[in-house]
């Protein structure tokens, strides 16, 4: 009987044993829900805040903050999240409060950088995330979409915002005052001379021009003429090109001689806005990029004026020189080293940069936007501000050309920028030579060079 037990018992758990493996089994290979079906066995997408660094303010309004309003309407899962770590657009200050948060280890998913000089630097220093990857997965060519790639050690950087294109703002009712008319195509820095002492002698207390304290003014010629302002095609400095010469002598001329420009010290000493005196009626024209319109000249708020602004493209060097060659500068949206959300980051940076782009108000720095249109819409009913039609064809002139990019990346542009400022500087503000100027920049451009290699 105890045998026979045992056999019962053995038979009842082999029974049991086996109706559990056929439940098991009925379970993992049910079919799984279709779509549509109240309950899935699909995990819900992980929602991620990214972190975006920027040197504004972060207020509705803002140019790129229209942009991340608009991306975070339209995404479910990826939010972004503005950051600001200064409160009045210092670029400078945030870039040095950003180098602070990295090297903490702060979260940084994305920075907005101001200029392609600055993108390098970072990129150099081991900030940045190359976005090559991002590119190819998207079949993104990156030439085809933008007008300036920041490329450094064959890797890119970041993707353009927006396209800051330089330009001459000049004072309609001043022209009209002088009997001047507005300059086109073909104008040289020689006529825009002439044209900033009869602009000045054409009314009391005023200037013809004025050129603010930017790295660009101290040669607007080595923006327009060279893929590099600072560094020629085979590495070596740029400031033996006879071009400095002739516009460090330019300005000097127009302080001293013609005095249809507010002197460097005078501007230094006021820290002003680059804005105050073309805005208030003081200066009659000023060579400037596309960031001005909505930062000043569509801003009747803060500057209130009975004139109207109208524009021209920048001078050439000489007669012989390609008429429409100008600066194209911008922002950059770039992607930090430490984000650990690295595909929704390049969600974002891809958006801000294409589709969204049209958004911010400002002319994007992706090729295929609708330029004139979206500059129409910026305007709006301020056309009475601006010369629409002026600015439309100066901008988008099939002539309108920037030098190819340069094959020479370094991550110390910004320090070379800042040598040309200082010879300027010399030049100007201590009555040096210009052979003691060159000479500055020439020995100082060397030791950076020579600290880098």
């Amino acid at each position: 009987m105890k045998k026979i037990s045992v056999l019962v018992i053995l038979c009842l758990v082999l029974i049991l044993s086996a109706c559990s493996q056929n439940n098991n089994n009925a379970v993992n290979n049910a079919p799984a829900n279709k779509a549509g079906d109240e309950k899935t066995n699909e995990a819900p997408q992980e929602k991620v805040t990214l972190k975006y660094y920027s040197n504004a303010k972060g207020e509705p309004g803002e140019p790129m903050m229209k942009v991340v309003e608009a991306f975070n309407a339209q995404s479910e899962n990826v939010k972004v999240e503005h950051v600001a770590l200064v409160q009045n657009n210092d670029s400078r200050e945030m870039l040095q409060k950003l180098d602070v948060l990295s090297a903490s280890g702060e979260e940084v998913d994305i920075v907005l950088l101001n200029n392609e000089g600055f993108v390098l630097e970072r990129a150099g220093n081991g900030m940045l995330y190359p976005l090559d990857e991002f590119f190819q997965a998207g079949s993104i060519t990156p030439e085809d979409e933008y007008y300036r790639n920041p490329v450094y050690d064959g890797k890119y950087y970041g993707a353009m915002t927006d396209a800051g294109f330089w330009f001459v703002a000049l004072n309609e009712t001043h022209l009209k005052d002088a009997g001047l008319e507005v300059p086109t195509f073909g104008w040289t820095w020689d006529d825009f001379r002439t044209y900033a002492k009869k602009l000045k002698e054409s009314g009391e207390n005023r200037f013809g021009a004025y050129f603010h304290t930017f790295g660009e003014y101290a040669n607007i010629v080595a923006y327009t003429d060279f893929k590099n302002p600072q560094l020629k095609e085979d590495g070596t400095l740029q400031f033996d090109d006879p071009s400095f010469e002739s516009w460090f002598n330019m300005r000097r001329g127009m302080e001293l001689d013609d005095k249809s420009v507010r002197p460097l010290a005078d501007v230094l000493a006021a820290k002003q806005h680059w804005a105050t005196d073309f805005m208030n009626d003081i200066t009659s024209m000023m060579p400037i990029a596309t960031y001005a319109i909505d930062e000043a000249f569509l801003n009747d708020e803060s500057y209130p004026r009975d004139f109207k602004i109208t524009f021209a493209p920048l001078p050439r060097s000489s007669t012989t020189t390609e008429p429409g060659l100008t600066s194209i500068g911008g922002s950059f949206l770039t992607m930090h080293k430490n984000s650990k959300n690295k595909e929704a980051a390049f969600e974002f940076i891809r958006y801000a940069t294409m589709e969204g782009s049209e958004l911010s108000g400002r002319i994007p720095g992706w090729k295929k936007a609708d330029g004139s249109k979206i500059l129409t819409q910026t305007v709006g009913d301020k056309a009475n501000l601006i010369d629409v039609e002026a600015l439309t064809s100066t901008l988008f002139d099939k002539r309108v050309s920037t030098p190819e990019s340069s094959v020479v990346s370094v991550p110390y542009q910004q320090q070379l920028k800042k040598i040309a400022e200082g010879g300027i500087n010399k030049f100007l503000l201590d009555n040096t030579t210009f052979e003691e100027a060159q000479k500055f920049m020439m020995d100082e451009g060397q030791k950076v060079i020579d600290d880098n290699k």
